[in-house]
C-alpha cells in the first residue's frame, strides 16, 4: 500500500474493518465488543506502528532529510514498522537497540536488518539517555544528520496520526458505542485517539507498564498540544488510563492465569493477540466486564495495535 497523501491515508484508515466478537465472559455481562482490526491495515506496517509513524515520514520528507533514526529493544514494534517504512518509501534507518548486540539476532532485527535498518547497539545504561540532547548530538556526529524520531514513535507528529485512527473510527460508528479501548506503552496512540473522536465518548488505555511513572503526564501533554489552538481545549477531557492489568511488567513472562486466558480467548474468538500490548488489554476488558464495569447492554470498541511480529519472542497458545 502506497499512501503519498493525508486524504489517502485517512481514507485507507476508514477502511479498516470492525468484527463484532464474543466470549462466554462477554455474553454473560451483556458487553457487545467490536475490534477494529488495525492489525490487518498493512502486512509490515500493521496496528497502530505506520499512524505514529505517517506524519514523522512526512516532516521528515518536507525537510528533505533522507535518514531516519529511532530507538527501541531486540522485539520493537517500531522499529520493525520504522524499517519496514524506511525500505518502502525510499529512507535509510538507523535503530538504536537497548543492550549488546547478541550472537544471534531477534527475528525483529533479522527483519530490520534484511530490510536496510542499520543496527547500533548501545548499553542499556547509555539507553537511559535516548532523549537528551547530548546523546543525539553524538548520534549525529557519528552518523551525520537524521530526522530522530523518538522510541515508540512517542512525539506530536506520532499523536497526530493516532488522531487520524480516532477520526476515522468516529466516521464509521457515528458515536454509536459506549466507549473505546486501546493499549498503551508511551501514551502517544491513547491521546490521539482520544483527540479524535467524539468529546462525549471516552477513550480507555491500558498500561502494559508496571508503574506507569510520565505515562499520565504524556498521555495529557500530547492531548493538550492536539488542541493548543482550538476551544476543544477547555472542555473536559475525555481519557482515562488504568493501571493494574500490566501482569508484572513490560515483556515480562506472563503468569500462568494470563496464560489461560490467552489460550481461552484465542480459541473463542479466532483473533491473534500480541503478548506484550493486546493481550493484556483484552484480558483487562473481560475483568471489567465481569465486575460490572460497563452496563449491560454497553457498545464496547478495541483497538487491535498489531505487532503480532512479537509473536515470535514468546511461547504462545
Amino acid at each position: 500500500m502506497l499512501i503519498d497523501s493525508g486524504d489517502d491515508f485517512f481514507a485507507a484508515a476508514c477502511a479498516v474493518p470492525l468484527q463484532n466478537m464474543t466470549t462466554k465472559v462477554l455474553a454473560a455481562a451483556g458487553v457487545e465488543l467490536l475490534v477494529r482490526r488495525d492489525d490487518l491495515f498493512d502486512q509490515q506496517l500493521s496496528g497502530n506502528k505506520f499512524y505514529k509513524l505517517f506524519f514523522n515520514l512526512h516532516e521528515a520528507g518536507k525537510k528533505r532529510i533522507s535518514t531516519l533514526l529511532s530507538f527501541g529493544g531486540a522485539y520493537s514494534n517500531h522499529l520493525h514498522a520504522l524499517a519496514a517504512a524506511g525500505q518502502r518509501y525510499g529512507f535509510k534507518t538507523i535503530g538504536v537497540v537497548r543492550g549488546e548486540r547478541p550472537v544471534q539476532l531477534s527475528p525483529t532485527l533479522i527483519d530490520a536488518e534484511n530490510w536496510g535498518m542499520q543496527l547500533v547497539f548501545i548499553s542499556r545504561q547509555e539507553y537511559g539517555d535516548k532523549n537528551e540532547l547530548q546523546m543525539i548530538e553524538a548520534l549525529r556526529n557519528q552518523f551525520g544528520e537524521f530526522y530522530s524520531i523518538p522510541e515508540g514513535g512517542g512525539n506530536l507528529a506520532g499523536a497526530q496520526g493516532m488522531q487520524l485512527l480516532g477520526q476515522a473510527l468516529e466516521q464509521q460508528v457515528k458515536a454509536d458505542y459506549t466507549a473505546v479501548c486501546i493499549p498503551c506503552g508511551t501514551g502517544i496512540s491513547l491521546a490521539g485517539l482520544a483527540a479524535g473522536i467524539s468529546q462525549e465518548k471516552q477513550a480507555l488505555g491500558f498500561s502494559s507498564l508496571k508503574g506507569d511513572g510520565n505515562l499520565g503526564r504524556n498521555v495529557a501533554y500530547y492531548y493538550r498540544q492536539l488542541f493548543s489552538d482550538s476551544l476543544r481545549i477547555d472542555t473536559p477531557e475525555n481519557w482515562r488510563l488504568i493501571s493494574g492489568f500490566h501482569a508484572g511488567g513490560y515483556a515480562k513472562r506472563h503468569p500462568d492465569y494470563l496464560f489461560r486466558f490467552w489460550q481461552t480467548f484465542e480459541q473463542e474468538t479466532g483473533l491473534s493477540l500480541d503478548p506484550v500490548y493486546t493481550l493484556k488489554m483484552f484480558w483487562a476488558i473481560h475483568c471489567l466486564a465481569q465486575q460490572g464495569y460497563w452496563a449491560r447492554g454497553s457498545r464496547v470498541i478495541a483497538i487491535h495495535t498489531g505487532g503480532l511480529q512479537g509473536r515470535r519472542g514468546f511461547t504462545c497458545p
